[in-house]
């Protein structure tokens, strides 16, 4: 299934958040812990890739327990889940390979 980025993120905006099935969502970019464990670590000012995103309540996004507002990313996994374990389940949810599309963008940056 071919798909653009900007219909991916729609779809995905269609979703409540992955932990806590709460809405609105923001989108995050997926990165360090378990994305890191498998292969998938993008450094300080590289562009992330949007295939890797889930939706997430704001307060687990950039809020009081969020992943990207100082409780980093190996307490918050520890706490709420693996990043890569939701992404499995957005593919579910969405019913398309987002790891192919996450792959084949990779082979467009380099």
């Amino acid at each position: 299934m071919d798909i653009s980025v900007t219909q991916h993120q729609k779809n995905l905006r269609t979703l409540p958040c992955i932990v806590t099935e709460m809405t609105p969502v923001t989108l995050h970019h997926c990165h360090g812990g378990s994305m890191k464990l498998r292969g998938w670590h993008v450094g300080v000012a590289q562009k992330q890739n949007p295939w890797l995103q889930i939706p997430l309540h704001e307060s687990l996004h950039t809020g009081s327990h969020g992943i990207d507002s100082g409780m980093g990313v190996e307490t918050w996994e520890k706490r709420f889940g693996s990043q890569w374990g939701y992404l499995e389940e957005v593919r579910e949810l969405l019913g398309y390979d987002i790891f192919r599309m996450a792959q084949m963008f990779e082979g467009l940056k380099a």
